[in-house]
């Protein structure tokens, strides 16, 4: 099957057959059965495409017609096909064809060779593909030429009027029968087909026309060649279907060929001639093809254009639109694609800054625009973009009532005549400035006349610049001099090289200078000119004498000075080195001399060893592996703008140099000798070695002596504590109980003394840490309480509310300061009351906390204010035999506290009391912003406070607000039972009622028995505040139901669970009757120097010793290593109550002995040991238990007070650290902790 694509519509009519015959007389007409065979018969079958187009005929169609189905597959009917002449039916068939609809029996006159094909019946159905797309027709071709033959034999010779009728046409008509054989013609047809006279007669086969028609040159190739022509007529004729065909005539005709097949069988034929309208077609061709090459000319004219244009219709469509204008107005064929409305191109750039118009005013100027467009004249005028583009617009009117506008974007050309405008006025900017400069300038063309002249140059002729202009030297000036300036002026024409002199003058009897300067100045188009300019230099030649004299004026200052000095240009060449630089280096001598590179200098001084340090390591390593690069490297460091460093000549002397960039980039070096300074440095550091030998020793003579003094008072206390512990009188007692007080004393001074020392020699190493900030100055207030209530002081301790819970600092130093602050003011009060106040705020991701103890004690004199930090320093001889005490407290104080980071101070008032404060900022641990939370249940619970110290009262009230609770503070007992009356009168309850013990009057005994005696308040509960004499073990609390007993100062947590309690046990009365005591302060850390109430004599030790199984391979259970006889005293005394194997060695060496000898389940190391100390012993049976199951626990036992102590125990190989002095108790853990479950030691005490 072959595909084409040319598209013709079927042409002329097509009427059915039943229409031919219905034409015929009555007589003439075939049987109904003849007709019924004629309906059944199918010659071929057919197929054609979307157009119309022939693309399938099947194999009969040659048999049938005689011609070749490629010579009519891709053919029209209107070229090659069929003819339907005038047989009526077009119209109908068309209809049927557009609808595409199914038809029927459509009679067409063949062009086929077979003669007896001549008349066909075309039937079809049309094609759609599965989505409804029309595909063509497909059909089939009946022959009824024999039908046509036989009706046109029956008619009757009389019907001549027919002939008539026939010949009276313009188209050439002819009839084939069935056989294809010629029946019918009229004279038309002999005219058109001239040339084939003797052949146009009845009985002429078709193919045999046909076939003279194409050899005799009848027809000439159109679409086609004239024997495919033939093959197309034979084989449409074949095919008995109505078809049609264009045939070209050699003379230049042109004839429509139809062929419809009648219902006898045959075909009916007519031609008509088409030339005129062939031609009139032609000329239409011509003519739109010639229109279309003119309007793509116009499209590339427009869009070869710079101006932008667009044409629309008369209804302002868009037709045309150039290059430029797409460009101009930023779209395309994509945005605004051809045929939309002049207003979408508008609104397109509606957003695109171009137009700048308001929201509110946007379709008002579109109509306005779109008016101006209609009325179709706009004359060029200025737009102004918003974007700051410039065009030209105009609207042109065109025929058809069309419209070109047009844009020229004119934005480049304004800026260039603002360019030109800007350079005209710097040209005359330039040529008022030359002409008011007063130096004498002119210009001169190659003929040596005189261009441009300026007014001094005239001034000097003593004429006027315009008389000047155009003319030469020579028209005014002496012919010598004249000539003289022309021949060189000549040679700067000819050579270009520039010609400059100096010349002197005398003016009134003073003498001046002036230069003569010539150049050839060539402009863009090549013209050369001259130019020239007299310069008076009088007062530069005057300035440039004195700076002569400045010079030779510097470098005799130089001269002088006693460092070396050397500069350099901004190039680095040399200008002038003083004679004591020169002296320093004079192997490099020879490269200091006017403008010579320093790059030189380098070389030279690096092979004398000059240069070796510049002040950057990374140079210096440069300097003995490659010189040149280590040159590169030195250049680019010296071009920093300032750096001093040290250096080392060659000959040992050392100098200390200063090199400077100026602003101008010129170096200035100097070079200072330093040797005597160096010697002196020398000198100092070895001083300072053996300051720090010296310091080292003293350290080390601290520690010794700390050792030495703590191993009698290991004895002294020891001993002291198990004679405690005897049977002794009341008289014993009191001895015992001093040796243990002046001990402790002793220790108190000891630790002062190391902590200062360690402070001063800058070793005390900070230990931070997460810790409880209540806790710790709670604590300190526990630890101090004792002696406070001693001299019947009231301790309080207040500490603000929201602050952070958890802080990180060492806790240790931190609450050594807050113990000695409040110490102090323990020890320096005998009445009244000492405050501790914590308050603070938040600094980022910190706390800045003051912490500030208040006392009502004796306080300092003004004058002494200022030394109560300093070491050793007591307020007065008086107070230092009243007051025991080394004088390190506070001096120990304000060291930790700078050496924390904050700052210490104190206020006083002589006899009324001090205040000393500390600042720390500390960073907060966790989320410590929350506070303690107060149970739901008892959140607005109401609370009476009872005390008759005000400060007390405040703090209290401020707890009691920051936990939720409704409070009320009064002073004295009758006060707080009045309020509970008038509470309960009012129909209301007190929750609970804080009291204080001690009340003068009144005391809270008494209160809370005036309470539970009166009925209506019995009921409240109360929460007691006592001093730490008062316990719960007395009837009279008992008795007195108290629901709570805490020892001032009591803790914020303490207070607050205290308080929970009772509400909640109130209020669900279930006031379960029980005494409460605030815990016991945990044991301060080693370092915090505690002031230490005296101690109770120890009653006698419980000793319940649990021996271990038997079959123990262990001779001894504990070997001690300890070379003091005092100290082997005291574990002979604690040991021996333990019922424990022991033995005791003097030194390490025999430790190791006794080890390997006696097997000891554990071993207490003494440190310090001749012969053999320690941790040397230790390292030995270690490294002796190598290879074996066996290990043996050591404790380290050592005087040292030192941070390290135990680091250094545990990395010789020992397990665990005691320090002395040897407490039982100490000792006694230790042995449980490391002996195991099964030898545990239990001190119990009466």
């Amino acid at each position: 099957m072959q595909e084409v694509t040319t598209s013709v519509l079927p042409f002329g009519e097509t009427p059915t057959l039943s229409s031919v015959m219905n034409s015929m007389p009555a007589e003439g007409q075939l049987a109904a059965a003849g007709l019924q065979l004629l309906e059944n018969d199918c010659a071929w079958l057919w197929q054609s495409d979307a157009c119309h187009v022939i693309c399938h005929l099947s194999e009969a169609y040659a048999a049938a017609t005689g011609a070749s189905p490629d010579d009519v597959i891709g053919r029209a009917r209107i070229d090659t096909l069929l003819e339907t002449g005038s047989l009526g039916g077009k119209s109908e068939h068309l209809d049927a064809l557009r609808a595409r609809k199914p038809f029927r029996d459509f009679i067409c006159h063949t062009k086929v060779p077979n003669r007896d094909c001549r008349y066909v019946a075309i039937s079809g159905v049309p094609l759609f593909d599965s989505d409804g797309t029309f595909l063509g027709y497909r059909g089939t071709c009946r022959n009824v030429t024999a039908y046509f033959r036989k009706a046109t034999s029956q008619m009757p010779s009389r019907d001549t009027r027919l002939a008539l009728m026939l010949d009276a046409l313009q188209d050439a008509f002819c009839y084939y029968d069935a056989d294809d054989r010629l029946v019918l013609y009229n004279h038309a047809m002999v005219k058109m087909y001239a040339g084939l006279e003797d052949l146009i007669r009845r009985g002429t086969r078709f193919h045999d026309l046909v076939r003279a028609a194409v050899d005799r040159g009848l027809w000439t190739p159109h679409e086609m060649d004239a024997e495919a022509l033939c093959t197309f007529l034979i084989d449409g004729r074949n095919k008995r279907e109505p078809f049609e065909a264009l045939i070209s005539f050699s003379d230049g005709r042109y004839a429509i060929h139809r062929e419809v097949p009648s219902e006898d069988g045959g075909m009916i034929c007519v031609c008509t001639d088409v030339t005129a309208l062939k031609r009139h077609e032609n000329e239409v061709l011509l003519a739109k093809r010639e229109a279309e090459h003119l309007l793509e000319d116009l499209r590339r004219s427009l869009d070869a254009m710079q101006m932008g244009v667009v044409i629309v219709d008369e209804n302002l469509d868009i037709e045309i639109v150039n290059k430029a204008f797409y460009e101009i107005w930023r779209f395309n064929e994509t945005n605004v694609p051809t045929g939309s409305p002049f207003r979408v191109l508008m609104d397109y750039n509606r957003d695109n800054g171009v137009y700048g118009v308001s929201p509110q005013q946007w379709e008002a100027y579109v109509e306005s625009r779109l008016d101006e467009i209609r009325q179709g004249s706009v004359a060029p005028r200025e737009f102004s973009r918003a974007d700051g583009r410039t065009m030209i617009y105009s609207v042109t009117p065109l025929s058809g009532r069309k419209r070109l506008i047009s844009y020229f974007d004119i934005s480049e050309m304004k800026e260039r005549e603002k360019q030109v405008a800007i350079a005209l006025e710097r040209a005359r900017l330039a040529e008022t400035v030359i002409d008011n400069v007063p130096d004498p300038m002119f210009v001169k063309d190659a003929d040596l006349r005189f261009v441009m002249v300026n007014r001094a140059y005239a001034q000097m002729w003593g004429k006027a610049p315009e008389d000047i202009i155009g003319k030469r030297s020579r028209d005014f000036a002496p012919p010598r001099i004249a000539a003289e300036l022309e021949r060189r002026e000549l040679e700067v024409l000819k050579t270009g090289e520039p010609y400059e002199h100096e010349e002197d003058y005398v003016i009134d009897g003073k003498e001046h200078f002036r230069i003569l300067r010539k150049n050839r100045v060539r402009t863009r188009s090549g013209t050369d000119y001259v130019a020239g300019s007299i310069f008076d230099v009088t007062e530069l030649k005057r300035r440039e004498m004195e700076s002569r004299a400045a010079r030779t004026y510097l470098e005799n200052v130089l001269e002088s000075l006693p460092a070396g000095i050397i500069i350099y240009d901004t190039e680095d060449r040399f200008v002038l080195a003083n004679r004591k630089l020169q002296d320093t280096m004079p192997e490099v001598n020879a490269a200091w001399y006017a403008g010579c590179p320093f790059r030189e200098a380098l070389r030279l001084g690096h092979a004398h060893g000059y240069f070796r340090a510049s002040g950057d390591p990374d140079v210096d390593a440069l300097y003995d592996s490659d010189r040149e690069q280590w040159i590169d490297a030195y250049l680019e460091r010296r071009r920093e703008q300032h750096r001093t460093y040290v250096r080392q000549n060659p000959d040992g002397r050392w100098y200390q140099a200063i090199d400077t960039r100026t602003p101008d980039g010129s170096f200035i070096g100097i070079r200072i000798d330093i040797t005597e300074l160096k010697q002196r440095e020398a000198e100092l550091e070895e001083a300072q070695r053996k300051a720090v030998l010296a310091d080292r020793a003293k350290s080390e003579f601290l520690a010794n002596m700390s050792h030495e003094i703590r191993t009698p008072m290991n004895g002294v206390l020891g001993m002291a504590e198990l004679l405690a512990r005897s049977r002794l009188d009341d008289r014993q007692k009191t001895f015992t109980d001093i040796i243990v007080k002046s001990g402790n004393a002793l220790l108190t001074i000891i630790n002062d003394i190391l902590d200062f020392s360690k402070i001063d020699a800058g070793q005390l190493v900070l230990d931070p840490g997460p810790f409880h900030l209540a806790e710790a100055i709670e604590d300190v207030a526990t630890l101090v309480s004792t002696r406070a209530k001693e001299k019947d002081l009231e301790l309080i301790v207040r500490v603000q509310p929201g602050l952070p819970t958890v802080v990180v600092g060492d806790v240790g130093r931190f609450r050594q300061i807050v113990t000695n602050l409040v110490g102090n003011a323990v020890k320096f009060t005998e009445k009244g009351h000492v405050l501790v106040d914590v308050s603070g705020h938040d600094v980022g991701d910190e706390v800045a906390l003051r912490v500030s103890v208040k006392d009502t004690g004796i306080g300092i004199p003004a004058g002494k204010l200022d030394q109560v930090f300093e070491k050793f320093s007591q307020v007065d001889a008086s107070s230092t035999r009243r007051h025991e005490g080394t004088g390190l407290g506070l001096a120990i104080t304000s060291r930790l506290v700078a050496l924390m980071g904050g700052e210490i101070g104190a206020e006083s008032v002589e006899g009324q009391g001090s205040t000393f404060w500390f600042t720390l900022t500390m960073p907060r641990a966790g989320d410590h912003r929350v506070l303690r939370p107060t149970p739901l249940d008892v959140s607005g619970a109401r609370v009476l406070i009872v005390d008759d110290n005000a400060v007390n009262r405040a703090i209290l009230m401020e707890q009691m607000a920051s936990w939720g609770f409704d409070a009320c503070a009064v002073e004295s007992g009758d006060e707080g039972i009045a309020v509970l009356k008038a509470v309960v009168a009012r129909g209301l309850s007190v929750d609970c009622m804080i009291l204080d013990y001690q009340m003068p009057e009144m005391t809270g005994s008494d209160v809370a028995r005036v309470v539970r005696a009166t009925p209506e308040i019995a009921a409240t509960p109360i929460v007691m505040l006592t001093s730490v004499d008062q316990t719960l073990g007395q009837p009279s609390y008992r008795a007195l139901n108290i629901d709570a007993h805490l020892i001032k100062p009591a803790r914020s947590s303490a207070l607050l669970e205290a308080l929970v309690a009772a509400i909640q046990n109130h209020r669900h009365g279930l006031q379960q009757k029980h005494d409460r005591i605030a815990p016991a302060p945990a044991a301060e850390d080693a370092d915090v120097i505690r002031v230490q109430p005296a101690a109770p004599a120890l009653p006698e030790p419980n000793i319940v010793p649990l021996r271990p199984a038997s079959g123990d391979d262990h001779r001894v259970d504990i070997l001690v290593a300890e070379d003091n006889e005092v100290n082997q005293l005291v574990f002979s005394q604690i040991l021996g109550e333990t019922g424990l194997r022991y033995e005791i060695v003097g030194n390490g060496r025999l430790a190791v002995e006794a080890w390997s000898r006696l097997m000891p389940r554990m071993m207490l190391m003494d440190v310090s040991m001749p012969e053999m100390n320690g941790l040397e012993a230790t390292g030995r049976i270690r490294e002796m238990e190598e290879g074996t199951d066996r290990h043996t626990p050591i404790v380290g036992v050592t005087a040292h007070a030192l941070k390290g102590d135990r680091e250094r125990c545990i990395e010789a190989g020992m397990d665990d650290y005691l320090s002395k002095p040897i407490s039982p108790k100490a000792l006694t853990e230790k042995i449980s902790l490391w002996l195991g479950a099964g030898t545990e030691v239990d001190f119990s005490f009466a």
